[in-house]
């Protein structure tokens, strides 16, 4: 059972209310709801007094205390084992996701586009062989091809492996690099992870990567993916979490792994319309 909780503050705007809510008291609720075989606690405490009885929500939150759904606005007590669920790995395949569709919708259109997987630890080497399949240099003598595909990476091992079972039913060779200067040309960036090193990219260049980089990188970088919540699962969606968020806890914690398809739906068009600007 996955388990959510909000908290929400009570503004207080004259004496008499401050009064009423002292003698009033804070309030917790528990309301259970399920979709497609997965269940949600959602816990609601409402502060009216200031102050949170950690106490009282531990009861309610029982072992689930690791992995808590809630807003990053709530301060959870470091000294009660209390941590938060961190949306990564959905967060990195939503950028993934949007790379593929820009490079499908590329294809035959920009033959001179040329893209990057940027990887540095090699972790997501299983999407090289559905990246590839759109470009130029997968070894077939078509013009459908968006361009030519690199992957920049410190683990050339893990992507050697794949690229190996590409040449053996392509016969294309992909090219594989520790070298970030080749990403200097390329108009497309697919970063899953996040950058944490100054990157020699173009000014113009569209980076598509899972979070906020550490470092300033030119180019127009998008991070923050939006999307409509599948059907049932936006019944049980707390209103204080994202559908980002709560997507990547069904995804990483109730083993809906059919939502590791979904494409952020704002940006894909005007993404490529850029991109296909610029080719011309």
């Amino acid at each position: 059972m996955l388990t959510a909780l909000t908290v929400k503050t009570e503004e207080v705007r004259n004496w008499y209310e401050r009064l009423f809510n002292k003698i009033r008291g804070n309030s917790i609720t528990v309301d259970i709801k399920s979709a497609r075989g997965v269940a949600l606690r959602h816990i609601t405490y409402i502060n009216r007094n200031g102050s949170v009885n950690w106490f009282e929500i531990e009861n309610e939150i029982g072992d689930s205390r690791d992995r808590i759904l809630c807003d990053d606005s709530v301060l959870l007590p470091e000294n009660m084992g209390f941590t938060r669920f961190e949306n990564t790995v959905f967060k990195a395949r939503l950028s993934c996701n949007l790379g593929l569709y820009v490079l499908s919708k590329l294809s035959g259109e920009a033959p001179g586009i040329k893209a990057a997987l940027y990887d540095v630890n090699g972790d997501y080497s299983e999407f090289l062989k559905s990246f590839f399949h759109y470009a130029e240099n997968r070894g077939e003598k078509s013009s459908r091809g968006f361009g030519e595909l690199c992957v920049i990476t410190d683990n050339r091992e893990v992507y050697e492996k794949a690229a190996a079972e590409i040449m053996d039913e392509s016969g294309a060779a992909v090219f594989i690099s520790e070298r970030r200067d080749n990403l200097s040309d390329c108009a497309l960036i697919i970063a899953p992870e996040r950058i944490e090193e100054s990157l020699p990219v173009s000014g113009g260049a569209i980076v598509l990567t899972g979070f906020a980089p550490t470092v300033c990188i030119p180019g127009l970088v998008y991070f923050d993916y939006h999307f409509r919540m599948p059907n049932m699962f936006d019944r049980i969606k707390p209103e204080s979490l994202s559908c980002e968020y709560f997507a990547g806890a069904l995804f990483s914690k109730g083993r809906q792994y059919e939502l590791g398809s979904i494409v952020p739906t704002k940006t894909p068009r005007s993404i490529c319309d850029y991109l296909l600007r610029t080719a011309r």
